[in-house]
């Protein structure tokens, strides 16, 4: 193999080195620790994620397990891409951002998985062992959320009458139930990224005059601008009378936000019409005067002009745009060129998160979304398998949570999370990211020494926030002795123990969403 780059993780950044890399990234955090701190094996262990378990009780949520999903390819970096749920990290990852504090930290939620019927998918879907249109999954999803900090989700949306909106209605009913006080006041939002594949579905009407709920997918040319213009019409009414009027709907300056995922084919991107410039162009129009065009309740309200988020870099320069995200794309598939990162992103991409940064400096009046991702892989997805871009057992998911910090000229507004749950893409982060180690710890002499092994030569310290040293008296309730910097190897002395018998547990605490760790309890008797 020629010269990998895992991100910035080794990467050759113009006038940096590792080491600034690292402090750039993590800071030098003071390691704490409250004396005595109680706690139990068993919190320390269980799975406190809201994927489903591989095994065991199933929690009220979950009608099916998840086993996590492998590629069992030879030459594939990291095999388990999506690893069963676990005990996740949650420590917060605004501590990794320039200016942190003042970043909004989104995750992307897919919101169409499924349990029904008995085939290996549902509809396309893997199954993931829960509904997501159910109230206790979506309860579940929220509170994990705001347990790993993580600020509100972004929600991908189909349509007025899809399942997607029922999600989404539901996400807007827990919030306002449990998140929201007076005003904008919410401890957690939502806001919508609009599936423009769903621009070919047939989805329920407003009624409003000048706009359409059928899909378009079987007209050309002038014929489907039209149809796609009356189409997003109708959910622009449909959006404004539904959800940007919700408290826990996000606003910037009294303005909704809604993302724009792409589905520009069939008609040119740019130029004359018919042409997507000019979907947008007769779009943007539209929404400047919500309440006379819709024209009925509750679509008539006055909720804000929108502002439109749209894809990638070319995304700032888009009639109608108020700024662009970023989103991963991968098209390679071959494990021995594909998989490995350049600049933050796969060889096989049509643009680095470096780039987007780069980039999003230029348009200085517009949005810049940053991103971070653990990584892709396909390989059980009904469309398009194989595409890979490997995690490097979390070290991929590290170094773009801290990247913005070295591309964007000042902090970020937003960062978005790709993806809290996509396990078609095996870029979901719900249920845990494996960094690759395990603890193992003995006892000789009354010196606890203890060691993470690796099960891949890419296990990184980088992914490891702290070590945990517990004492217990019964295997079941347990006293934090110690917490120290992460290093590989490490000892400490327990001659200062109270007289009597002991079981000694060594804890790896991850960094935001890492799978913590723990070694088997070693028995020790002073």
């Amino acid at each position: 193999m020629s010269r990998f780059i895992f991100g910035i993780i080794i990467a050759e950044v113009e006038g940096m080195n590792l080491g600034l890399l690292a402090r750039l990234a993590f800071g030098y955090l003071m390691l704490t620790v409250t004396a005595n701190a109680q706690t139990t094996l068993e919190s320390l262990t269980r799975n406190n994620t809201a994927a489903c378990p591989a095994e065991g009780a199933l929690p009220s949520h979950c009608k099916q397990t998840f086993a996590g999903q492998s590629d069992p390819r030879p030459l594939v970096a990291t095999p388990l891409f999506d690893a069963p749920a676990g005990n996740v990290s949650d420590e917060d990852p605004h501590i990794y951002l320039k200016d942190g504090e003042a970043t909004k930290i989104f995750a992307s939620v897919m919101t169409a998985f499924c349990t029904e019927g008995t085939l290996e998918s549902c509809h396309n879907n893997v199954r993931t062992g829960y509904n997501s249109d159910d109230d206790a999954t979506v309860a579940a999803q929220v509170e994990d959320m705001k347990r790993r900090h993580i600020d509100g989700a972004i929600l991908v949306w189909a349509g007025n009458g899809t399942s997607q909106d029922e999600t989404t209605l539901k996400f807007q009913q827990y919030l306002s139930a449990n998140d929201c006080k007076a005003g904008q006041a919410c401890d957690h939002s939502y806001l919508i990224m609009y599936d423009g594949a769903a621009m070919d579905w047939n989805v329920s009407s407003s009624g409003i005059p000048g706009t359409t709920s059928i899909g378009c997918g079987d007209r050309i040319g002038v014929a489907y601008e039209d149809c796609v213009i009356e189409h997003i019409r109708n959910d622009m009414c449909y959006l404004n009378g539904m959800h940007w009027g919700s408290n826990a709907y996000l606003k910037v300056n009294g303005r909704p936000v809604v993302q724009i995922f792409p589905n520009e084919g069939v008609i040119a991107p740019e130029g004359p019409a018919p042409s997507w410039t000019d979907v947008w162009v007769h779009v943007a129009d539209w929404n400047r005067n919500l309440p006379q065009n819709c024209g009925k309740p509750p679509f008539n309200i006055d909720h804000g002009i929108p502002l439109i988020i749209f894809e990638d870099s070319v995304g700032f320069r888009h009639a109608a745009s108020s700024g662009a995200y970023y989103w991963i794309k991968v098209d390679g598939t071959d494990p021995a060129h594909s998989q490995f990162l350049f600049d933050l992103s796969s060889p096989s991409s049509s643009e680095t998160l470096q780039q987007f940064y780069e980039n999003g400096r230029k348009f200085p009046d517009r949005e810049t979304w940053g991103a971070a991702f653990k990584g892709f892989n396909s390989s059980r997805s009904a469309w398009g398998a194989n595409r890979i871009l490997d995690q490097a057992c979390g070290q991929l998911w590290v170094a773009s949570l801290s990247s913005s910090n070295l591309f964007a000229t000042s902090g970020l507004n937003f960062l978005q999370i790709i993806t809290w749950n996509d396990y078609n893409e095996g870029t979901e982060i719900e249920s845990g990211i494996d960094n690759c180690y395990t603890v193992r710890a003995e006892i000789q002499n009354k010196q606890l020494t203890w060691k993470l092994e690796s099960s891949n030569r890419l296990a990184n310290l980088m992914t490891v926030s702290s070590i945990e040293i517990y004492d217990s008296s019964d295997g079941k309730n347990l006293t934090l002795l110690d917490k120290v910097k992460p290093a590989t190897t490490g000892t400490w002395s327990l001659a200062g123990l109270r007289s009597g018998s002991h079981t000694i547990y060594v804890r790896m605490v991850g960094k935001n969403s890492i799978l913590n760790r723990i070694s088997p309890g070693v028995s020790f008797h002073n």
